[in-house]
């Protein structure tokens, strides 16, 4: 099934104009019945209508989800595809389907993909959790029945929904009677504030359809959500642009601080592109004037500029070509540093004790026309690539999707107000005297929003995924002075949708194309090491990926002397054009080993490009080849120290791992490479992801071939995954050790696995296994991910155990 994105994606829904053509308007109902008498009645009526999606639990836990489920067996048989849903107890952004069939409990994590549009693994994104629901309801699709009957608590939250029921408050906006508004508004029986229509719409999205600008005030003064998305994927500002009211644009963003850079999920447009696709100048003037980028760029790189000429808006096209940037208020001898390199501009803000949103630009080695924005964050320490475009003849620069901007100033000044697709904002900078700089903030030059990045995101693996909230604190530090007031700035989040009630605007005959591609999820790129083809020799092929396949080849590099060359083994993994849907994942895994330098870990050499255009990452060659084949090809020649020192090894090279808030997630003796009977590394970062700051875990968003049977139970249930995570999978990689390359769970299917540790069972010891070493996998399978030994818990077990002492001078090389 494909997503499920069948409205219009201009904001142009039309929903009935007769509403009233069946029922009497408010004011007529309330000549025979009091207001409080009225809402009493709607709130019932509602409810009623509101039986068939009460399978919504709050924040409950999964025992008591299942004791609930339990009861509902009781009541009503051992129905199968009976359910409730709940919200997660690690992201208030997600939920979790817990489901019953033949006998098993599943749950199943419901991930937010974007804002208010939810996948379950590898099916239909859907907009709305109602709507997710429901598609569950009318077929499996992947899981293990469809949903029948669920156990009753309360409808799913007003935000989170694609549509609702028509209420009181929703018909006296809609017929702008702003007296009868504040009476419901300040009653004890009034509807919730976000509750959507029928349409899919609130009613703060109504009344700025219409320009009803009492309301909107009253509408914002009572709670309402003013960054909220309607069905359309349009915020109340958004629908203002569509309707053409650009008066109410004012008091969205001075009483409601409505983020003019709230993306549409479905499009990405923000409201300038809808005001320019609508042809409405007002409304552009005033987006412009409360400093609205004028040059964004949506999924398919379209810009208000683009669209008002598509158009033939001429007046908006004039409006936005010579529209006038600001003055800047920052200046490059503040925080441009052209003969840096990335090792340096790294030991430079190391120096300047890595505060976050401490920054520095830089010249890019890729392209003499690009720079790199070198930026703290968490303490750690991205770059981005600063991009140049010619675009209609001039010269633009630009991070990602982000907005188009003239100048390498204006491009910074926007991003010290907002993060838009950044971890952080920018707030401080490192000169070329290496003193820190405030970056000044005139609160009057741009539209503050003090609001968080709500996305979780699938990140790169080489990368930090945006945070789900940007809660920073501001760090000071003792290595420098600080120029200017300090001010910090938290960043902003992504969009929403309206509806017509009088004579809605009919929508448009040749609507522009929009990419469906969820350009949230794209991330910052990271330069990678290039070599060239013709200094690689490719040999036999020695494996097979997921990618492609893996030869043995030479790297000839140059050596010390002159005209002299170095050859240097290397293994080669080939990524085949046919596999080109997983190129970004190919690239990511390039990109994690590139930062990665350690003994216990296979290093990275470089990625090359061959004549056919195939993409081929180059790393050390590994003689030996894979543990597990060891294990299983040389039993009778290993001994127990070989598996003491391979195991300490493996925890030494996790530990680094966890030092560098990176999850390995397919952590196996398969992914274990010897280098020598002394010598193990760990290898295939494919899977790998880093976790953010606000999270110890990463929430996997994809779906995928997931090793369940090294998975430990949080990873299975949620998609979450983390150094606790990993040492489950430790633990299952010392019982292959130790039982010398056996299939851990036998023949058991992965369903059978997840049932089986469920009910309290583990993996057995191993007969050659001593019992120290079991007695650390046991550790290591702690149902609990807080229970379980960090990997510097497991380094100091293998370095103080007198069992391990055989290890300890090699370990102690690697150590030191």
């Amino acid at each position: 099934m494909s997503d499920y994105y069948d409205d219009d994606e201009h904001g142009d829904s039309i929903y009935a104009n007769d509403l009233t053509s069946e029922l009497l308007n408010v004011q007529e109902l309330l000549k025979s019945k009091s207001l409080e008498e009225l809402l009493k009645e709607d709130r019932d009526n509602i409810k009623e209508k509101e039986k068939e999606k009460q399978w919504y639990h709050g924040r409950i836990a999964r025992d008591v989800a299942e004791e609930i489920l339990k009861k509902g067996l009781l009541k009503h048989g051992h129905l199968d595809g009976l359910f409730l849903v709940r919200e997660s107890s690690f992201s208030s952004s997600s939920f979790v389907l817990s489901l019953y069939s033949k006998g098993i409990f599943f749950h199943f994590q419901i991930n937010e993909v974007k804002s208010a549009h939810f996948s379950i693994d590898q099916g239909p994104t859907v907009h709305g959790l109602d709507r997710l629901i429901q598609n569950y309801q009318e077929q499996a699709q992947g899981l293990p029945t469809h949903l029948t009957q669920f156990c009753k608590c309360k409808p799913p939250p007003d935000e989170q929904r694609y549509s609702g029921f028509t209420n009181l408050l929703h018909r006296a906006v809609l017929e702008n009677i702003p007296d009868v508004v504040k009476q419901i508004l300040d009653s004890k029986y009034c509807p919730s504030v976000n509750a959507k229509s029928e349409w899919g719409m609130t009613a703060l999205h109504d009344a700025c359809y219409y320009g009803f600008e009492d309301i909107a005030d009253l509408l914002i003064r009572h709670g309402a959500n003013v960054n909220c998305f309607d069905k359309d994927g349009q915020t109340p500002l958004h629908r203002c642009c569509t309707g053409n009211k650009a008066g109410i644009i004012s008091i969205l963003i001075q009483e409601g601080n409505a983020n003019v850079n709230e993306r549409n999920p479905k499009s990405g447009w923000i409201p300038i592109h809808q005001a320019a696709f609508k042809g409405y100048l007002d409304c552009i003037k005033i987006l412009l004037d409360y400093h609205s980028p004028y040059l964004p760029r949506a999924d398919d790189d379209t810009t208000p500029l683009d669209l008002a000429e598509n158009y033939e808006h001429s007046d908006c096209v004039t409006e936005i070509d010579q529209f006038e940037q600001p003055k800047v208020i920052t200046h490059k001898y503040d925080w441009f540093h052209p003969e840096i390199d990335r090792p340096g501009a790294q030991k430079l803000l190391e120096l300047k004790g890595l505060r976050e949103g401490l920054f520095l630009v830089r010249g890019s080695k890729k392209n003499l026309d690009w720079y790199v924005l070198t930026l703290c964050h968490d303490q750690k320490v991205f770059n981005y690539e600063i991009k140049t475009k010619n675009y209609r003849d001039r010269h633009m620069f630009f991070i990602d999707d982000g907005p188009f901007y003239k100048s390498l100033e204006h491009l910074i000044q926007y991003y010290s107000y907002h993060a838009n697709g950044l971890p952080c904002a920018l707030t401080v900078s490192v000169n070329t005297t290496r003193e820190l700089v405030q970056i000044s903030k005139d609160d009057e030059y741009f539209n503050l929003v003090d609001t968080s990045n709500r996305y979780p995101t699938n990140v790169s693996p080489a990368l930090p995924p945006r945070p789900e909230s940007l809660d920073m604190t501001y760090t000071e530090s003792a290595s420098g002075p600080v120029s200017n007031n300090a001010h910090q700035h938290a960043p902003p989040m992504p969009p929403s949708p309206t509806p017509p009630m009088s004579s809605p605007p009919p929508p448009p005959n040749h609507p522009p194309p929009i990419s469906k591609q969820q350009s949230i999820t794209k991330q910052p790129e990271v330069s990678l090491r290039q070599i060239e083809r013709k200094l690689l020799s490719l040999g036999k092929e020695i494996g097979q990926g997921e990618f492609g396949s893996v030869v043995k080849g030479v790297y000839k590099k140059k050596g010390t002397g002159r005209g002299k060359t170095e050859k240097t083994d290397v293994a080669i993994k080939l990524f085949h054009k046919t596999a080109i849907n997983n190129q970004e994942d190919f690239l990511k895994e390039a990109r994690t080993m590139q930062q990665l330098e350690h003994p216990c870990i296979v290093n990275f050499i470089g990625i090359a490009e061959s004549e056919n255009h195939e993409l081929m990452l180059v790393e050390e060659y590994i003689s030996m080849g894979s543990m597990l084949d060891y294990l299983i090809d040389h039993r009778d020649n290993i001994r127990k120290v070989d598996l003491y020192l391979w195991a300490a090894q493996i925890a030494l090279g996790m530990m680094y791992l966890e030092k560098m808030k990176m999850v390995h997630r397919d952590l196996a003796a398969r992914n274990i490479l010897l280098q020598s009977k002394e010598k193990a590394k760990i290898s295939d970062f494919g899977l790998s992801r880093a976790v953010g700051s606000n999270s110890d875990y990463y929430k996997a968003t994809t779906g995928g071939r997931w090793p369940i049977k090294w998975y430990a139970p949080e990873c299975v249930n949620y998609g979450h995954f983390s150094h606790a995570s990993d040492v489950w999978s430790f633990g299952v990689t010392l019982w292959e050790m130790f039982s010398y390359g056996e299939p851990p769970y036998g023949d058991m299917k992965g369903i059978e696995v997840i049932k089986y540790i469920e009910e309290g069972k583990r993996l057995e010891q191993p007969d050659k296994c001593p019992k120290v070493a079991y007695a650390q996998m046991l550790k290591c399978w702690n149902k609990e991910p807080r229970e379980r030994p960090t990997f510097q818990a497991l380094n100091a077990h293998f370095e103080g155990e007198n069992e391990y002492s055989c290890t300890r001078d090699i370990m102690r090389t690697l150590r030191n």
